[in-house]
């Protein structure tokens, strides 16, 4: 009887062969986590760049609107300066001893008159008022009748510019002017003031009775 499987079912071993080294595990990707890091920095720094090119940007605008608005005040101020200038000269030049005559007065006050802005207005009104009439004893009768006449002339002229709104750059110039002008408004008969705005930088001045 035999007890041997048969060689089919016999595993062989051959000790003499060569052991095969083991085989390499491929290593994990671990440059996913690094791309992604790197991905998530370049979106912060855009978004940061981003930021500060818009509020330069804004900065910018914000400077140069503020610029052009101190251009334009400085432009009205200087063109209201040299309107006073020219008046002063003017005044200078008829004045002797501190005195004008009558005629001279009456120049200027119909040069303040005809003046469009009421700030250059009132400081020529109130150069104009330090100034005394020159008078001469043979016509004093017909100079006081003549200064009467001016000075109800020139309430009537006064009255008739408190009755439109005067238009100003700022509260304070607007409040200037209807203090210099305070005796006149309110001989005119009117006894107080509003200032209002347009809505543009303007501020309007309208007496009320």
């Amino acid at each position: 009887m035999n007890n041997q499987e048969p060689k089919s079912r016999v595993q062989r071993y051959n000790f003499n062969d060569v052991h095969q080294p083991p085989r390499r595990h491929r290593q994990q990707r671990r440059w996913w986590p690094w791309l992604m890091t790197l991905l998530t920095l370049a979106i912060a720094v855009l978004l940061v760049l981003a930021i500060n090119t818009h509020q330069s940007s804004s900065s910018r605008t914000a400077t140069a609107s503020s610029a052009d608005a101190s251009l334009a005040a400085k432009s009205s101020s200087t063109s209201q300066q040299s309107a006073y200038d020219q008046f002063e000269t003017k005044y200078k030049r008829y004045l002797s001893n501190g005195t004008l005559t009558l005629t001279q007065k009456q120049k200027l006050q119909e040069s303040i008159n005809n003046e469009d802005n009421s700030a250059v207005q009132s400081r020529e009104q109130k150069l104009l008022n330090q100034a005394e009439v020159k008078r001469s004893s043979s016509s004093s009768n017909a100079a006081k009748s003549s200064a009467n006449s001016t000075q109800k002339a020139q309430q009537s002229q006064n009255a008739s510019s408190f009755d439109t709104p005067h238009t100003f750059s700022s509260v304070a110039d607007a409040q200037n002017w209807a203090q210099a002008s305070k005796s006149q408004w309110l001989q005119a008969g009117y006894s107080t003031y509003t200032i209002t705005s347009d809505g543009q930088g303007n501020y309007n001045l309208q007496f009320v009775r």
